[in-house]
């Protein structure tokens, strides 16, 4: 199953209303952590491909400006359509797998894993 990707704010809220966790990977084709973060993030969304979106802001301030997303990459956790957590991209440095793993670990209804 192929991850679901959104580019705009309709989508995004039509993805939530399935229920149950989600975690949303914002991110940007042009930023090379993005791209360095996104193996990761697929690689731990091949384990439950429905519970994970991934969400380009290129071109698409609304999706920043609705979440505060800041630096890129950052992934919510939504629990039930409404924000949970948050984990924010550090500026020059992005994210690893292990901060994937250690956040989806502790988001509402996700299994430890």
């Amino acid at each position: 199953m192929k991850l679901l990707t959104v580019a705009d704010r309709k989508t995004l809220e039509q993805a939530l209303r399935g229920g149950g966790s989600k975690l949303v990977l914002f991110y940007s084709a042009y930023c090379p952590f993005c791209v360095s973060f996104l193996p990761a993030f697929e690689a731990q969304a091949a384990s439950d491909p429905a519970r994970f979106i991934k969400a380009c802001t290129d071109g698409s301030e609304e999706l920043e400006d609705l979440f505060s997303i800041e630096v890129v990459p950052t992934v919510l956790c939504f629990e039930g359509g409404k924000l949970a957590r948050r984990l924010d991209g550090r500026l020059g440095r992005g994210l690893s797998a292990e901060d994937l793993s250690a956040f989806s670990a502790c988001c509402p209804g996700q299994e430890k894993r």
